[in-house]
């Protein structure tokens, strides 16, 4: 089977491709601004419902599931919702407490090795004082022959008296 030829001259028939696809774009884009403006407009409605129905999201699902409870179970959620509160507000409060008792204990222990260091530092001048009054008295003693028998020494203080 062979194909015709077409009836049209090959411009025309590019002609009219051509048109039918304009004419396609045309309507197409004429649908998509209308679809554009319908869906602007259902997106304020939408922002319209949800401020006047604040449970209710753009899924269509209860954001405050506890809304659809009874009055009672409401209360007893809030009573709950307000012990925890005040639980958390306690609890606050003592760690404020521990962390002052905390930096109070740190300068307690601050003043403590402050305490610490000096006690050592005299307690080595200490023993460098000893250590020089041994030592001169070492060498008083091995220095003067009569300080070496004790009786001697003993009895000069006595006199000294």
């Amino acid at each position: 089977m062979a194909w015709r030829a077409s009836p049209l001259p090959a411009d025309d028939v590019y002609s009219a491709s051509h048109f039918a696809l304009i004419s396609a774009y045309q309507e197409i884009k004429t649908r998509l601004g209308s679809l554009e403006r319908e869906n602007t407009s259902i997106k304020r409605k939408l922002k319209i419902y949800e401020i006047k129905f604040p449970m209710i999201n753009e899924f269509g699902e209860d954001t405050n599931s506890y809304c659809s409870f009874e009055s009672k179970d409401t209360a007893l959620l809030q009573s709950e919702n307000g012990n925890l509160h005040q639980r958390v507000n306690v609890l606050t409060h003592e760690l404020q407490k521990r962390k002052e008792r905390e930096e109070q204990l740190e300068e307690v222990i601050q003043a403590y090795e402050k305490i610490h260091m000096e006690k050592n530092n005299l307690q080595r001048d200490l023993d460098k004082m000893c250590c020089l009054a041994a030592d001169e008295l070492y060498f008083d003693l091995h220095q003067d022959p009569a300080l070496t028998d004790g009786t001697v020494a003993a009895n000069a203080t006595n006199t000294d008296e």
